[in-house]
């Protein structure tokens, strides 16, 4: 009888141990990758406006931890969105040991679009920190037109002029004089070539005039505004008034 009841205590103290022997060993849990902040800028700002062809600004790509100390692993991909389409990557640096940098791409207005920075995490290998993935806020381009512009008032007689950069063939133009409010003076289209040229007329007091180049989805309406002067002539010199075209 004692045999057995002790048997039976050395069975339930061994039960027990290894019980509490398999609850010990178990794996120990991972630690939560460190949160990040991503931010993506174009010159200082998150929305620039240029003319087709010209300088907005170089993008700035930054990633930080919780305490706002830069974060130099893992690697980031920057994303375009044009208008009416999906968001797609254009550049990746997959080494962000000395920051993420995506050299001059998008310094330059070529049309309207939209730029996001995705961080997709990593670990410090000194460190051994794992950092979080982490995506931006959105930087907007906005295009607008170029032109070289030639207008003048050669003899007197004033014409708007000039060709849209890029060239674009009938692309329409729409013209406004200001009596009181704008109103509609003349609408054309571009030539073959992108060139455009409009008569005008002026006044003493000086008529303005204002070009609307139209938009279109890569494009942003772009405005110009224009004032022509004629100046009397004076005595004893020209029989002729004077045209000339000047600021608005």
């Amino acid at each position: 009888m004692r045999t057995t009841r002790l048997g039976a205590l050395l069975a339930s103290l061994a039960i027990t141990t290894g019980t509490l022997a398999l609850v010990t060993v178990g794996p120990t849990q991972a630690s939560a990758p460190t949160a990040t902040t991503a931010t993506l800028t174009i010159n200082s700002q998150t929305q620039v406006k240029g003319q087709y062809g010209n300088l907005v600004g170089f993008l700035d790509a930054t990633v930080t931890d919780g305490n706002g100390a830069p974060v130099s692993a893992g690697s980031a991909v920057l994303e375009r969105q044009l208008p009416g389409r999906s968001w797609a990557t254009v550049k990746t640096d997959s080494d962000g040991t000395d920051g993420f940098d995506f050299g001059s791409y998008g310094s330059h207005a070529k049309g309207n679009v939209r730029y996001r920075l995705q961080y997709l995490g990593g670990t410090d290998p000194v460190t051994s920190v794992t950092y979080a993935a982490a995506v931006s806020g959105v930087v907007k381009v906005i295009t607008l037109w170029g032109f070289k512009d030639t207008s003048a008032c050669p003899n007197g007689h004033c014409h708007i002029s000039g060709r849209l950069i890029p060239k674009t063939a009938r692309h329409k133009i729409v013209v406004q004089v200001k009596h009181g409010s704008w109103v509609p003076y003349r609408t054309v289209r571009t030539s073959s070539t992108g060139s455009y040229r409009i008569g005008v007329t002026g006044s003493r007091k000086g008529t303005k005039y204002r070009m609307i180049i139209t938009g279109t989805k890569s494009i942003t309406a772009t405005m110009k505004g224009y004032r022509v002067i004629t100046v009397p002539a004076r005595t004893g010199a020209t029989a002729y008034p004077v045209t000339r075209l000047a600021q608005p």
